[in-house]
């Protein structure tokens, strides 16, 4: 069985713990909370429940937030949330920054327990006091917010810088973020260009979304479209809709360089990932035959699919597809009264 994805703070805990290990021994020695998180890892769930029990007792915090992560996800045993919850709140009060950061996660998403901002900006107050970078980010983002606590944008800016510094890339994007709003830092599109960079290059996809916008334009500096569009690109392979349509809209304009794409495959992208904007290119792609076989029929379910996000679409955008779907329902009808 695969091993699932790990949330950051077993990350965190992999990088400590692995880096500490020394090489196994030819004998058998005393399980080890390394251990244990080697058998997660290889998706030896029981194995490394046997591993980390005994730890976890013995009152081992890493090995009771490694314990409560199996309970949480019901790992290698049923799923015990309340055991979770208690394997946490143990190592969280002996000082482990993960355990700190999970219950803060719990408690913000409400995850089979009562969805409480206040409660997460105070877990992930501790944890960020123990330079837990992914709680900085989350802490800052509530700052930002103002959800479960007083709105500060500085103090938000000031966590983002503290994690970008610990390599965290989620606290280079926000701060790259605060610098081109100017909120939380003074407005500086140089910088924020420099730190979405960074970002981009450690693979956040809205940092080379982004990125690619500011590159576009002159805002910091001239403006490079060939930069433009390979962070587009980079965005839109990594899985973001909204550079899926942007990159489909380059090849469009002929601004992304060469290549064999057509428009049309990038549309297709964002429309099978949901965005509006995405279903309703690919609707006139199909209409149009551009990229695609003609195909009135499928491009008016195309259209309606993207009427479906009416709310999220501009009004003009909006307008457009309920054209387009006037003119596709009026060909088919016509077809249909041609029938004998």
């Amino acid at each position: 069985m695969a091993a699932r994805p790990m949330s950051p703070a077993l990350t965190l805990l992999a990088a400590a713990l692995l880096a500490a290990a020394p090489a196994l021994p030819a004998r058998a020695e005393a399980p080890t909370v390394a251990a244990a998180f080697e058998r997660m890892v290889a998706g030896d769930y029981a194995a490394a429940r046997a591993l980390a029990e005994p730890l976890a007792e013995a009152g081992d915090r890493d090995a009771q937030h490694l314990l409560g992560y199996l309970e949480e996800k019901g790992l290698g045993g049923p799923k015990n949330l309340e055991r979770a919850l208690d394997l946490y709140f143990r190592a969280a009060s002996a000082g482990s920054a993960d355990a700190q950061f999970a219950l803060g996660e719990l408690a913000f998403y409400g995850d089979g327990v009562k969805q409480d901002s206040a409660r997460a900006a105070q877990w992930y107050a501790l944890a960020a006091d123990n330079g837990h970078p992914p709680a900085q980010v989350r802490l800052g983002l509530l700052l930002m917010s103002g959800d479960g606590l007083a709105r500060d944008p500085v103090r938000a800016a000031d966590l983002f810088e503290a994690a970008a510094e610990a390599g965290e890339a989620a606290g280079r994007f926000y701060l790259g973020a605060a610098y081109l709003s100017g909120d939380g830092r003074r407005q500086d599109f140089r910088k924020a260009k420099e730190h979405l960079l960074v970002a981009a290059g450690q693979g956040h996809p809205e940092a080379q979304f982004d990125l690619a916008l500011i590159l576009g334009g002159d805002l910091a500096g001239p403006p490079d479209p060939a930069g433009a569009a390979r962070w587009m690109r980079a965005a839109a392979e990594a899985g973001l809709p909204e550079a899926a349509v942007a990159y489909g809209l380059l090849i469009h304009d002929g601004r992304a360089g060469e290549t064999d794409d057509s428009p049309a495959d990038w549309f297709e992208r964002a429309a099978e990932a949901g965005d509006p904007q995405g279903r309703f290119l690919y609707a006139v792609a199909l209409a149009e035959g551009d990229g695609r076989a003609r195909d009135p029929v499928a491009a008016l379910q195309w259209v309606d699919r993207a009427l479906l996000g009416a709310a999220e679409m501009s009004p003009e955008l909006r307008a457009s597809a309920e054209a387009l779907r006037a003119r596709l329902a009026a060909e088919i009808s016509g077809r249909s009264d041609l029938r004998p």
